[in-house]
């Protein structure tokens, strides 16, 4: 478990990288499960097309399967602000698509993690499964280390929340975009 420092004169804990570290977590966690929610209720029926081609549901529940998914999946990037729910929330849909996309993996169904198909679901996925996986998890363990959220705590200074912000957006953007760029791993 990650843990703070302490500061000898003080006994206060020091801000210093976890809660950095935790704020990169969830704008990166937030983000990507934002987007992915926000993509898929753009275009609902691609999203239900793409669920039912998976043949994991009957074809007369793949809509409500697939608007369960895009709920949830906005659900995590609410939770950010309660993050040990957000994160665990985060990790068990990454875990279950990861399950499905292994399963698929013959099927050549496309993706559409967000919105527009990225060619088909295949390992370049499961990579980026894991990093979020990851991030999920190492966000997960510094909660604890954080007695406050890192914006209002009393070491927190302006430059670095604004490079924790940009590592979780910047990350995000990566991972979003990371399987339609690359076609075999």
């Amino acid at each position: 478990m990650l843990q703070p420092r302490y500061s000898g004169a003080t006994g206060r804990a020091h801000l210093g990288g976890v809660a950095y570290a935790l704020l990169s977590c969830q704008v990166l966690i937030g983000a990507v499960f934002a987007v992915a929610a926000l993509t898929k209720l753009r275009d609902p029926a691609a999203f239900a097309a793409s669920v039912a081609a998976l043949r994991l549901v009957p074809k007369g529940v793949a809509s409500l399967a697939a608007g369960a998914v895009a709920v949830a999946e906005a659900s995590v990037a609410a939770l950010m602000f309660l993050p040990r729910a957000g994160f665990a929330l985060a990790a068990a849909l990454l875990l279950g698509f990861c399950a499905v996309i292994v399963k698929s993996r013959r099927s050549r169904v496309e993706c559409r993690c967000f919105g527009a198909a990225s060619g088909p679901l295949g390992p370049a996925h499961l990579v980026r499964n894991g990093l979020l996986l990851a991030v999920a998890a190492l966000g997960w363990a510094a909660v604890p280390a954080v007695s406050a959220v890192p914006a209002v705590h009393p070491d927190a200074t302006a430059g670095g929340l604004a490079v924790a912000a940009f590592a979780g957006v910047a990350g995000a953007a990566l991972l979003i975009v990371l399987p339609g760029n690359v076609r075999s791993v």
